[in-house]
């Protein structure tokens, strides 16, 4: 085994919270019917600083789905999670863990927000559970900039 200590990363999950949680089903008889998913992604950078001798960020990750049954909508979902991050400013530039938020904090925060709307969704009666798609974050990242750069010009 390899001691923690050495393999630890400059870059460090303290927290998250579920910011906005919406959640509508309906009543349809989907027997016989083919039900379709689709989800929307996205993310936003809302704090970067230094403070306290500590890089600090808090990133929220944005789903948005909805499950339909022939034509009906069964389901849709939104929600927003937000994650707060540290990194060592002796080894981390404010570039380098702006990219490390948008990289690690997103796939985090995909992943905890996977295993919340399993829980949730179960809970509110959908069967089976809403099971989010593994997301390629390095693509949701591009796609990200380019949206932000056609809106620029």
């Amino acid at each position: 085994m390899i001691n923690g200590k050495a393999v630890k990363a400059d870059f460090q999950f303290i927290g998250n919270r579920v910011r906005d949680l919406e959640i509508h089903t309906k009543m349809i008889d989907t027997i016989g019917k083919k039900v379709s998913t689709s989800f929307e992604f996205d993310y936003n950078i809302i704090e970067l600083c230094e403070e306290k001798g500590h890089l600090f960020g808090v990133i929220e990750f944005l789903v948005k789905g909805k499950a339909k049954a022939g034509k009906s909508l069964l389901f849709s979902i939104s929600l927003a999670m937000e994650g707060a991050f540290v990194g060592n400013p002796e080894l981390l530039s404010i570039d380098k863990f702006k990219d490390m938020l948008e990289l690690n904090g997103v796939i985090t925060l995909s992943q905890i927000s996977r295993s919340f709307l399993i829980s949730v969704t179960s809970q509110s009666g959908i069967n089976p559970p809403v099971r989010l798609p593994m997301i390629n974050v390095f693509a949701l990242r591009e796609q990200k900039r380019n949206l932000l750069q056609k809106k620029d010009l």
